[in-house]
């Protein structure tokens, strides 16, 4: 019977290792069940995160879009009035140029008479004075 004891004592060893290794077995499980769970929530914070940047950079397009336009409108309007400031300094020029041609031209034709004049009195001028005898001018003391 020794070694039906001897088999015995075995099979009780072989038991206690299969216990310790079931107990291994189930504390892993545990283990790998609690790594999958962290896993699964680690994922999730990740989607959880992406979510919410993406809505961050949703809101931040459309903010700078807003921001953009009303740069663009700002900008518009100062161009715009711009524009007119420039249109209608062009045209005050345009006037004032228009005056000043007007006063040179007028100017322009009072030296014109003043000359018909002056170079038709001279005309006038020369005929007396070729009527006239040379004697009366010798008496006049000329």
């Amino acid at each position: 019977m020794d070694e039906m004891t001897q088999v015995k004592v075995d099979v009780g060893v072989l038991k206690n290792q299969v216990d310790v290794l079931t107990r291994l077995c189930d504390k892993m499980d545990t283990i790998i069940d609690k790594l999958m769970s962290n896993q699964d929530k680690l994922v999730e914070q990740i989607y959880n995160d992406m979510e919410k940047k993406k809505a961050d950079t949703n809101v931040d397009v459309k903010e700078l879009h807003s921001r953009i336009t009303t740069v663009d409108r700002s900008l518009s309007d100062k161009l715009e009035l711009t524009e007119r400031r420039i249109m209608d300094e062009i045209k005050g020029l345009r006037n004032q140029i228009s005056e000043h041609n007007k006063k040179e031209d007028s100017q322009m034709q009072k030296i014109s008479e003043w000359r018909w004049m002056v170079g038709g009195g001279i005309v006038v001028i020369t005929f007396l004075l070729s009527l006239m005898k040379f004697d009366i001018l010798k008496l006049l003391g000329m």
